[in-house]
């Protein structure tokens, strides 16, 4: 039998079973990773270990968020603004849920999933894990000091888009930026493109900033901004700029009595 080349390694490893289902086995590293890992050098590797460690330690947190959501068409550089939606969004581990939801100043009493038009969900922590987790198929390259380039396959670590009764984990491509003194991540970039046209949906991009904020009287790495831009094969598109601000602790509190 012969030894799988490295190509056909890194396809077997960006398959299904590895990341659904109730499979126990570990990814072994890609070797298009392995090929790949060079380039990024001790740099990289202490910000591997540090926000592996921060992804599996994700505080828990409340902020108020805003997000201002205008619409577009084709190739047109021209946005009409759609909405502005602000909610008190709650960060449990990689977790958001959205309550006391406004649209444009009222009160919205259905759902976050029910707002018209391209919805931002953001994560926190499930951004950053496929990227720097060397069971995920994904390949890192330089681009200079605490700057980093990514790409993965189809069906690897990131989360699957959902539309209607459709799902899909398209390739991505993107860059993140690091604090080269902590190994935080202060900036990720997410482009995710091919996706079949019968999804509707036919690109995303975005860019989400982390910065130190303190909660009480510890300082936290949290998101502070989001900038994302939707594309539907319609041509209609979306572009939502978020902003995090009056982060605080998550509490909850359960009354128990015993008779």
């Amino acid at each position: 039998m012969e030894r799988p080349s490295a190509e056909q390694l890194a396809a077997t490893l960006s398959g299904r079973l590895f990341h659904e289902g109730e499979n126990l086995l570990d990814r072994p590293v890609p070797a298009a990773a392995v090929a790949a890992g060079a380039p990024a050098g001790e740099e990289f590797e202490h910000a591997r270990r540090v926000n592996l460690a921060y992804s599996s330690n994700l505080p828990n947190f409340v902020a108020d968020e805003t997000q201002k959501r205008y619409r577009g068409a084709g190739e047109s550089p021209q946005w009409s603004n759609l909405d502005t939606v602000q909610t008190e969004v709650t960060f449990q581990g990689d977790r958001t849920i959205r309550r006391l939801i406004r649209r444009d100043g009222k009160p919205w009493d259905q759902p976050f999933e029910s707002l018209p038009g391209f919805k931002w969900y953001g994560g926190f922590g499930s951004e950053i894990r496929p990227v720097f987790d060397p069971k995920c198929p994904v390949t890192i390259e330089s681009e200079g000091h605490a700057q980093y380039r990514y790409t993965t396959p189809a069906d690897g670590c990131f989360s699957y888009f959902h539309q209607q009764y459709q799902r899909f984990n398209p390739p991505r491509t993107g860059h993140v930026r690091i604090d080269a003194s902590t190994g935080n991540v202060v900036e990720l970039e997410e482009d995710a493109r091919g996706f079949p046209e019968d999804f509707e949906l036919a690109g995303r991009e975005e860019r989400i900033t982390w910065d130190a904020v303190k909660i009480g009287d510890i300082s936290y790495w949290v998101p502070v901004r989001a900038t994302c831009v939707a594309a539907y094969y319609s041509g209609t598109k979306f572009r939502i700029e978020v902003e995090f601000k009056n982060h605080r602790h998550f509490e909850a509190s359960t009354n128990v009595t015993f008779h």
